[in-house]
């Protein structure tokens, strides 16, 4: 979708406040005080029943009674003297609407009517709707405040779909020195999505880092499209609620079950190239790394401690994180011996005993680690930044250290993260560090935690599907249709027939071999080892048979089931690695695709990886490396590692399958024998949408 031009709600000659109050216990108070103070800035005028004076402003009882072209007009009236207020605000030539009102999209279906009603006039009359029901909005530059409270400025622009988790992300960017640009709390989405204001943001200069908090996007295409055009510019950092099981939709595969929509949305920011956080403190961390413009390059860090203690803990953190302490060449070993007293030069690098004297030591060495080929980051932690405590002196050493370490990390092109243990002090050395950009945090882990999201997840380009045989489904499949479609994707299985009989069972074993595997078929049946309708290692007909009368039994008691049959399958050599691959339809984001550890405990063990399809095998490689079990992959304790190329072939065919066939919600294997040698599928569901 095109970029929609926000410049009368961003940068606006004129508003008009429907609604203004000197009641600042009220909303409408908030924003009336807010504009009243920016009244220099651009032609206010005040709208309330109650008429009179505000802040040396006239406020108008009505609308019409406004003689002025306005930019932008501002809503707090109750809901139902919304319509009307939208109707002469577009009168009088406004282009943007803000609605802080709420009671509309998000309460009924009537109150959805209006809200729809409302969009429809005004996009008529070339006008763009923020809300209803959201917060408003900022701007920095022009000293725009429709939120009415306050925002520290700063080079970060925030959309959120939560208006007080926003107030949490500027109170915390405050404490870090950091602050916004723009801001705009989109509420119902009802015109402007978070996905629109994500590409203002994109295109605004003033704007280093693009930040979202997003629970539903309303167009998910949309919004992976607005939120890959924002990356390909500078660092978009996300974060969404609701990650935990506790969030899953009941569905009916483990599939539907292991990709939330919350989930589904983190692998679509992640394939966009976003940077994904969990909470309000981990986002903000975020943006004080990624508003240094820094990359980790092969993410070997070098480590400059006051102490030994710090040194090891800090060692542990980066290791532990998944980075690499950097092996230092004797260049760089040599380089550090003029700025060490006794120890000797190695990485973490220990300065302890140092005092005020030796602060001058603490830029040579990171100095020396910025300018090794080897290091990618440095870290320091300690003291560092308390040491003015020692003698007045020290702070203003200090400081000039800290503009040194600045400097050169600026020249040398890499990024320094600073643990200080000061830093709830907000001392001169920890503002100093704040107002020049060199990133400070109290813990160890906080600190290595924001180094890692430098980084960024690289942009991956949608796929092309590949084409997929045309077919023709049940109304609901059983194991033997969905093993037939499969099948005719390339997808292996072991031979195996139906059985609806006894006699079939003895005479299907006969002919495919044993050992065979004997499955209850019941379209209704998701669980089958549950109900007892898997049986494993029947050698011969007889048991064949007998297996056969008393699974039938078993499965009709425990599931009040009457099953179609047993299919009766030849036993996969034993070995490899159990995985679920599926595909599900996502209401917001189309189809996705997963990978995880498979087999019964596939929700407990809750180890998968997705992304949205189609999908380049390759990519889903490569994800699989993420997996917290993939050391089973790569091959533990002497086994040859699993053909993962092969199961992600496998995956992005499911994905395939979906996106070709809009009939079906969700296909599922599981399980997915992984070998060295290969995939072969041992069980497969499908299951149609509605």
């Amino acid at each position: 979708m095109s970029r929609r031009d926000l410049t009368a709600m961003f940068e606006p000659r004129s508003v008009l406040l429907v609604g203004a109050t000197g009641d600042t216990m009220k909303w409408g108070g908030w924003v009336t005080k807010s504009f009243a103070q920016t009244q220099d800035r651009r032609a206010t005028h005040f709208v309330s029943l109650r008429g009179g004076e505000l802040y040396g402003l006239p406020v108008h009882t009505a609308i019409a009674d406004v003689d002025a072209e306005i930019d932008l007009a501002v809503i707090v009236v109750p809901a139902p003297g919304v319509p009307d207020a939208v109707t002469q605000s577009l009168a009088l030539g406004a282009k943007a609407l803000v609605i802080i009102t709420s009671g509309f999209g998000e309460t009924s279906a009537e109150g959805l009517a209006v809200q729809e009603a409302i969009v429809a006039e005004a996009r008529a009359a070339g006008a763009v709707v923020l809300g209803p029901n959201c917060l408003g909005l900022y701007d920095d530059a022009t000293q725009l405040n429709v939120y009415g409270g306050t925002f520290p400025s700063g080079d970060l622009a925030l959309a959120t779909q939560s208006g007080n988790l926003a107030l949490e992300v500027a109170l915390l960017l405050e404490h870090q020195g950091l602050g916004l640009t723009r801001f705009a709390s989109v509420g119902n989405q009802a015109d402007l999505t978070v996905a629109d204001v994500i590409r203002d943001f994109a295109h605004h200069d003033a704007t280093r880092v693009v930040g979202a908090y997003v629970e539903s996007p309303r167009d998910g295409a949309d919004f992976a499209d607005a939120v890959r055009e924002a990356a390909a510019l500078k660092p978009v950092v996300l974060f969404a609620a609701g990650r935990t099981a506790a969030g899953a939709h009941a569905a009916a595969s483990h599939t539907g079950n292991l990709a939330a929509e919350s989930r589904v949305l983190r692998a679509i920011c992640r394939d966009a190239g976003a940077v994904v956080v969990d909470t309000p403190g981990e986002f903000v961390d975020a943006v004080a790394t990624l508003r240094t413009g820094f990359g980790l390059g092969r993410r070997r860090v070098g480590v400059v401690a006051d102490g030994g203690g710090h040194g090891v803990v800090a060692a542990d953190v980066v290791t532990e994180s998944g980075l690499e302490m950097a092996d230092l060449s004797e260049a760089t070993k040599q380089a550090m011996v003029p700025h060490l007293k006794h120890n000797v030069p190695a990485n973490p690098v220990d300065l302890a005993g140092a005092d005020a004297s030796m602060l001058w030591c603490f830029h040579g060495l990171v100095d020396a680690l910025l300018a090794a080929d080897e290091v990618d980051a440095v870290v320091m932690s300690g003291y560092f930044g308390g040491y003015g405590a020692y003698h007045p002196e020290a702070e203003g050493i200090e400081l000039e250290v800290i503009d040194a370490i600045a400097t050169a990390a600026d020249q040398r092109g890499k990024p320094v993260v600073i643990q200080s243990m000061e830093e709830p002090s907000a001392n001169a050395s920890i503002r100093r560090m704040k107002e020049i950009g060199l990133p400070v945090f109290p813990r160890i882990e906080q600190a290595v935690d924001a180094l890692t999201r430098l980084d960024r997840p690289p942009v991956v380009t949608p796929a092309a599907a590949e084409p997929v045989p045309a077919i023709a489904l049940s109304e609901r499949p059983a194991y033997p249709e969905a093993r037939a479609v499969l099948a005719a994707l390339g997808i292996p299985f072991p031979p195996g027939a139906l059985a609806t009989s006894p006699e079939q069972a003895a005479a299907v074993l006969a002919e495919v071999g044993a050992p065979v595997a004997l499955k209850a078929v019941a379209a209704e049946l998701l669980h089958k080892t549950d109900a007892g309708g898997v049986e494993l290692g029947i050698t011969t007909p007889e048991i064949a048979a007998e297996s056969y009368t008393a699974m039938v039994h078993r499965v009709e008691q425990a599931a009040g089931l009457a099953l179609d049959g047993v299919w009766v399958e030849r036993m996969a050599e034993s070995g490899g690695v159990d995985l679920v691959v599926g595909a599900k339809r996502d209401p917001a984001f189309g189809p996705v695709v997963l990978i995880g550890v498979g087999g019964v405990f596939v929700e407990i063990l809750d180890d998968v990886v997705l992304a949205p399809a189609p999908t380049d095998p390759a990519h889903l490689a490569a994800l699989m490396r993420t997996l917290r079990a993939f050391p089973l992959l790569a091959g533990a304790r002497g086994q040859r590692p699993v053909d993962c190329d092969a199961v992600a072939r496998i995956a992005a065919r499911l994905g395939d399958l979906l996106v070709a066939q809009p009939e079906i919600g969700e296909v599922e294997i599981n399980p997915l024998r992984a070998t060295a040698d290969g995939a072969i599928a041992l069980d497969a569901r499908i299951v149609r949408t509605g």
